[in-house]
C-alpha cells in the first residue's frame, strides 16, 4: 500500500515530472507506482483533473522563465 494519497502524489507528479503532459500521464505514472483502479477513481472528477491541468500548466511556465531568464543573463 502507498503511504501518500493518491490526489497528493497526483498534484506532485503534476508539478514535478515533466514527461506527465496531461491528466491521462499522471494516471499511468501512478498506475506504475501501484496505485489501483480504486485510487485512480478519485481522478476522475472534472474539479481534480482541473487542478492537475493547472499545476501541469504552471510547471511549464516556470521551465519557460528559467530559461528566459539564464538566457538573458550576459
Amino acid at each position: 500500500m502507498n503511504q501518500t494519497h493518491v490526489i497528493e502524489r497526483a498534484f506532485e507528479i503534476a508539478e514535478r515530472d515533466h514527461a506527465c503532459l496531461k491528466v491521462s500521464d499522471v494516471r499511468e505514472a501512478l498506475s506504475r507506482e501501484g496505485y489501483t483502479i480504486s485510487d485512480l477513481m478519485h481522478l476522475e472528477g472534472w474539479s481534480i483533473r482541473e487542478q492537475l491541468r493547472r499545476r501541469m500548466k504552471a510547471r511549464g511556465v516556470r521551465a519557460v522563465r528559467r530559461v528566459e531568464l539564464v538566457e538573458s543573463r550576459p
